[in-house]
């Protein structure tokens, strides 16, 4: 509130003076950007400069060149306006660059409608506040480039559509905070580096991103992210999306192409405790080796993916929790790979799914892993809780869950409570396995025989169970002791 009223008192005392001000400091502050980057090496030519009554100054048929030709950029016209403490700028609708990279030459062409960039951070002495922002929007943009004829980019093509951009960078408080917003992001391109060449085409319905961190003043202030002085919070979400790509490596060419949900991924470090939270509404996808090759197209789907990580890196005076949360769900391979190993279709072909749900009470101290301290003293378990561990393949399944405290007591953390294992449909894979060649007899009969001496029959055929349970006096698997 204090800032606020602050600003508001300024803006009435000294509008005027600060509007006259602003007129004079664009064209004093442009004029210094121009020298410096001559007195850097660089060229900056424009066919004439325009002073605005209100302060504007525009450029026309602008060009700037970096040193040695690496980088050129021209457009038609440049201008920006003054107004209090921001200056906004706008552009010709086409921009090109071209330059070289490595001795490889580029060129490429910026289309856009609408243009416009803000910010309060060029006129300093302007401004009535510590807080620097940039915003840039416009109706639509292109990059588009490459030479059919050339021997590296052949064409290179990206369309955002109407973007929107929002940067605050708090130099008093020293934190950043943005977001990106696009209606699409359409991508093509023809590329050929050192021998190996990709081809793509993607389109995806939408693209954001946001994000806001402190900004650590040193590399030693940068730890505060796992002592919890520091935070950071990442996000990004993307629409569908459709591909279809061909790579060529070294003479072995494969082709791509498929479709994928809305997808978001969330990396936050807060007070510590570092998530990290990723899901994907599932894929569809043909992988099409090319000539030479013996293989047949391989088609693959999945219904989803997810997994979230919980670390309580800074959880240095209590325990706190950690989180383990992995799904692939429904992933399906086609029948072209299956029919390679198993033509007669004696596997089954249902789909596979690996579930991991795990909760556990932990004190970690990151700074000590860091200091290269013994883990033992860097973590400690208090309790783990397996909600569910599942695993299903070719018909076959293994599920744990469980429970178990932690006596930290000793040197090393004994575990108390008990584990259930179901294990479903083994032996009948490994059967098929033998069968079909892939697995050697003798180890399939020790596998099973393994299962059958520590597992106990379920209601279910080839169903097995072992209840093992960590007390004082040791191991017990069904009630037997292991040794």
């Amino acid at each position: 509130m204090k800032k606020l009223l602050t600003a508001f008192a300024t803006i009435a005392i000294v509008s005027s003076a600060t509007y006259v001000v602003a007129q004079n400091q664009l064209e004093t502050t442009l004029d210094l950007a121009v020298r410096g980057m001559m007195d850097d090496g660089s060229d900056v030519s424009y066919a004439e400069r325009i002073i605005g009554a209100n302060g504007s100054v525009e450029y026309t048929d602008l060009v700037i060149s970096a040193p040695d030709g690496t980088f050129t950029m021209s457009m038609d016209w440049l201008k920006g306006v003054p107004a209090g403490s921001d200056v906004t700028f706008t552009v010709s609708d086409i921009i090109n660059v071209t330059g070289q990279e490595d001795g490889v030459e580029f060129s490429f062409e910026i289309q856009s409608s609408g243009f416009m960039l803000t910010t309060n951070g060029l006129l300093r002495e302007a401004m009535s506040t510590e807080d620097v922002t940039v915003t840039f929007s416009a109706d639509e943009f292109v990059v588009t480039g490459g030479d059919p004829d050339s021997d590296v980019l052949r064409n290179l093509f990206v369309d955002f559509g109407a973007i929107d951009f929002d940067l605050l960078v708090s130099t008093e408080e020293m934190f950043v905070k943005g977001a990106f917003d696009t209606e699409k992001m359409n991508i093509a391109y023809d590329y050929t580096i050192d021998g190996n060449s990709q081809e793509t085409e993607q389109t995806t319905e939408a693209v954001s991103l946001s994000f806001e961190f402190d900004i650590p003043e040193d590399e030693e202030e940068a730890l505060g992210y796992l002592d919890g002085s520091k935070s950071g919070v990442f996000k990004m979400y993307s629409g569908a999306s459709e591909f279809v790509m061909t790579m060529n490596s070294n003479g072995i060419a494969i082709g791509m192409e498929g479709t994928s949900g809305e997808g978001s991924i969330l990396l936050e470090v807060v007070d510590g405790n570092i998530t990290y939270d990723v899901n994907v509404d599932g894929f569809d996808m043909v992988v099409t080796p090319g000539e030479g090759l013996q293989i047949p197209p391989i088609e693959m789907s999945m219904g989803e993916m997810a997994m979230k990580l919980v670390i309580p890196a800074g959880a240095t005076d209590a325990p706190a929790e950690m989180i383990i949360d992995i799904l692939f769900a429904d992933l399906v391979i086609g029948e072209s790979l299956w029919s390679m190993i198993d033509p007669d279709k004696t596997i089954s072909r249902a789909p596979a799914q690996l579930d991991i749900d795990i909760e556990a009470l932990v004190q970690l101290d990151a700074m000590a892993v860091i200091s290269g301290e013994e883990p033992t003293s860097a973590a400690t378990i208090y309790s783990l809780d397996i909600n569910q561990i599942l695993l299903s393949l070719a018909g076959a399944s293994i599920q744990i869950d469980g429970a178990a405290t932690f006596d930290n007591s000793g040197p090393i953390p004994t575990p108390l409570g008990s584990l259930t294992i179901d294990i479903r449909g083994f032996s009948t894979l490994a059967n098929q396995l033998v069968e079909l060649g892939l697995l050697n007899k003798i180890q399939a009969g020790m596998a099973i025989g393994m299962l059958m001496a520590f597992g106990k029959p379920g209601s279910e055929a080839d169903q097995f169970i072992s209840e093992i349970t960590f007390s004082e006096n040791g191991i017990l698997a069904n009630g037997q002791p292991i040794r």
